[in-house]
Order: C-alpha cells, then structure tokens, then sequence
C-alpha cells in the first residue's frame, strides 16, 4: 500500500517551471496591491523610511540603534532613489518580496515533495492574512521571508547536486538573511543540525564552505555594536510594548500562522498524520525535507517561546519565515488524498473562502496621516503645536511637510510653531503668549513624564477638549 502511494504522489510539474513561478508571482502580486496605501505609516515604518532616506554610509550605524541590522534599509533606500517615498511606493517593495517568496515556495514545494503539495502550498500562502498583512509593512519581514526560502531552496540543492555555485550562493544568502534580521539565524541553525545527521562527507565540507563564507562576510560587514546587539537582543529591561512569552499568546501565534483556531487544530491533525506516515515508510530522502519543514516551523516556535520567557523576542513577525513550512506539511499532507480533483478544489474553495476574511486595509497601530490633515486644517497662526513624545517627530514631519525626507529636512520652518518634546523641560518657551496650545499624544501611557507635563501645563491654560478620533492618538486642546 505505502508503495502505491509514495508512486502517486511523485508527479511533479517539470516543464515550463519558471513559467509557473512567474503565474505565483504575478498573482500574489496582483493580489497584494489591493489598498495598499490605505492606511498611514506606522511608527515602525516611518523608521524605515527615515533610514533608507539617510546617506548610505549612515544606514548601518542607524540600524544600531533600531536593534535590527541594515539590509532592508540598503534595500529600501536604492528603491528610493528610482521610485517616490509615498505609502503606495514604499509597501510596493514588501509586495514585490512577498511575491516573490511565493515563487519560490512553489518551487520548492514542487521539486522536492510534488506538484499537489505546489499547488495547495501556492493557495495557503496566497491567502494568509498574516503574510498579507506584512506584504503591507514597510518593514524587514517580507525581505526574511523571501530570504528564508531562496535559502532553503539552495541548501536542498546542495544537498542534492554539490556545486560550487550552491556553496558560494548559500553563503551570501544566509549572510544576507541575518543581515536582515538576527533571529532568522534559526534557519542557518536548523540547517547546520541536519547537515551533521543528513549529509555525507562531500556535502558536509561544501556546507562548510558556506557557513565559512557566510562568518567572513559577517565578521566584515557587522560593527562591534552589532554583535553585542546580538547578545542583548530586546533585553527585558526595555520592554516598551513588548512582554514575555506565555502560553496564550503561543496559542495565538499558532491560530495566526494557520488561520484560526479551527483550522490549526485541522492543519496541525493533518501534519502529525503525514509525519507519522513518511517516518513509517522509512524514505530518507523524504524524511530530511518532512523534518527541515518540522525543524523550521514547529522547531523555531518553540525556541523563541522558550527565549521569549527571559527576554520578550516571542512575536509573531519574527516567525514569520515559518509559516511557508506549516503550509508545505498541509499541503503534503493533502497530497496522499487520492482523488486530486477534489483536494485541489477544496484548496481553492478555502483560498476564496480566506481571501475574503483578509483585513486588506491592514490597520495600523496609529492614523498620523488623518492626524496631521485634521491640524492643518484647523491650526491658526497663533497656535502652539506640541506633538509628544520626540520619537514621534519623523512620523508628524513626513505628512506636515512632503518634502521633509526627500529633501533630507531636518526641522520644521520653526514659524510654523511646532515643537517635539518628551518631557516639559523640552518646551523651553512662554505657553501663555499664544492663544490655543494643541497637545498630540502617542505612547501617552509609556512616558513616565505624562503626569508632570499635564500638570505644569494646567497651570499655564486651562484645558478644555480632548479627541481620540484618529487611532493611536490623543489631541488635546488648551486655552
């Protein structure tokens, strides 16, 4: 019986491959566009945006600070000189790498499990709000995706063929990877693990060579900040917004990656089925591309849950390399179903279903593009603007002034009476000499300043009217 199945399920789609990773990718990309400046930039956003406008020899020292290292911002910031620095146009790269990704997760699905597995991993990974949603953030993630994947493909390759290019791509790639982000060294990490139980003498030492590779381009192009970065990654003495792991926010992160809390418990029936079934039949080759999948999905969850109890790391986004391997297992899974028509319709039927179930405008945690047009409208030439806390500075300039990061602006026309700040000693002028002070509050609850700055202000006018109407932010009104 096992013979027959394992004889089905080899089929593969052999001719015309790119062809159909150009159909994967435009598709996604068609798809991903949709709304795609709906919503304003976000805090995290606006820092990209701001690094990428830096000089490049500026970038990587500004990454430091970010705690994330620099290729994004390498990236975004040749995307800038082509194209403009509107929502629209930034987001379009992360489309364009979570795309690709897509591409790529069917080229990998299809060479090294089968065309079923292609298909229905293709339609999982199209229709994942999570994905979606970062495919929408002008942020890292969508780029640690594609990443992740163009590594996982060459490392198969490796394996299967020895080359000299494998080697020498594998280590570029994976450098780039935690050039990225440093948590998606989890991927090289599983990799190193497999190549010690999976790889002969030949393929170890050109795995090797890779990971030499990859040390020496690190070892050149990481500052000393970077590596201790590293070690102190998100240390829990800065938490901000971010918390320790627990078990209820694992349970979230696993009905996020698969959907909801239904399907989870479906997907994951599904992948325990298959795990047990290849193990059974004792196929080695099949076996080492199961396990890769288990090790990068399950295995990366898992370590980062078990770290996210010392330091808060535990974020869904920093996962988000795992979920193309969850949906490779579904779809492996679904492939032992013998009647294709039938699995690959009820594919398609829950791609539909989930696609309309995607949040496609994306909301982020703050509108200071709502914000910033309602004070345009509304400030006078004797009000006094004080937008808290400093942080927020880049993010209230880009939509106040379009120009102010094309241009490399470093403040405001100080005429037209705007003023950034954390605390009140940052004021630093008479309030009484204008007539109407507008307060803008974002992280309002974090700032350990908030209780002083409202009661120093009091005593100078009189407080009258507050507004939450635009999300993630407070305006307040004195006089």
């Amino acid at each position: 019986m096992f013979k027959i199945l394992i004889f089905e399920n080899q089929s593969k789609f052999t001719n015309h491959l790119w062809l159909y990773f150009l159909l994967v990718f435009c598709v996604n990309f068609i798809f991903k566009i949709t709304d795609l400046s709906l919503s304003s930039f976000n805090y995290d956003e606006i820092i990209s945006v701001q690094s990428a406008s830096l000089d490049f020899g500026h970038i990587k020292h500004v990454s430091e600070w970010d705690k994330n290292p620099p290729f994004y911002y390498y990236c975004l910031s040749i995307w800038l000189k082509i194209f403009s620095d509107t929502e629209f146009m930034v987001r379009l790269l992360s489309v364009v790498f979570s795309s690709l990704a897509g591409g790529v997760v069917f080229l990998i699905a299809n060479t090294y499990f089968n065309k079923i597995t292609a298909i229905i991993t293709s339609l999982l990974f199209l229709s994942s709000n999570l994905l979606f949603y970062y495919s929408h953030d002008a942020r890292v993630y969508s780029l640690v995706l594609l990443l992740s994947l163009l590594s996982t493909f060459i490392y198969f390759n490796l394996k299967e063929k020895s080359e000299i290019k494998d080697v020498l791509l594998l280590g570029i790639v994976n450098f780039l990877l935690i050039y990225s982000h440093y948590i998606a060294g989890l991927v090289i990490f599983f990799q190193t693990i497999l190549m010690l139980f999976y790889f002969n003498k030949q393929q170890k030492k050109y795995f090797s060579l890779s990971l030499l590779i990859m040390v020496l381009l690190t070892i050149l192009r990481f500052t000393k900040k970077q590596f201790l970065l590293i070690i102190d990654f998100n240390s829990s003495k800065n938490i901000f917004w971010l918390k320790k792991s627990d078990v209820n926010y694992l349970k979230e992160v696993l009905f996020t990656f698969l959907y909801n809390e239904i399907f989870s418990v479906i997907f994951c029936s599904i992948i325990i089925v298959v795990i047990l079934f290849v193990f059974l039949r004792k196929e080695r080759a099949t076996q080492f591309y199961l396990l890769y999948s288990v090790l990068l999905s399950f295995g990366s969850i898992l370590i980062l849950y078990v770290l996210g109890k010392i330091t808060p790391i535990f974020l869904d986004r920093y996962l988000i390399f795992a979920a193309p391997f969850l949906f490779i297992m579904v779809g492996y899974g679904l492939s032992f179903i013998k009647n294709t028509n039938i699995t690959i319709s009820l594919a398609i039927v829950f791609c539909l279903f989930s696609s309309f179930n995607i949040n496609f405008k994306t909301d982020k945690g703050m509108d200071y593009r709502g914000t910033v047009k309602f004070i345009l409208s509304i400030k006078e030439k004797n009000d006094l603007i004080i937008v808290k806390t400093k942080d927020i500075k880049s993010l209230f300039c880009y939509y106040f002034d379009k120009d102010f990061f094309s241009m490399k602006k470093k403040n405001l026309p100080e005429s037209e009476n705007i003023i950034f700040c954390n605390a009140w000693q940052d004021v630093g002028i008479n309030v009484k000499k204008y007539n109407r002070i507008i307060v803008i509050d974002s992280f309002q609850e974090y700032n350990p300043n908030e209780k002083e700055f409202v009661l120093k202000l009091t005593e100078q006018k009189k407080y009258y009217f507050t507004t939450n109407y635009f999300k993630g932010v407070k305006i307040s009104f004195y006089k």
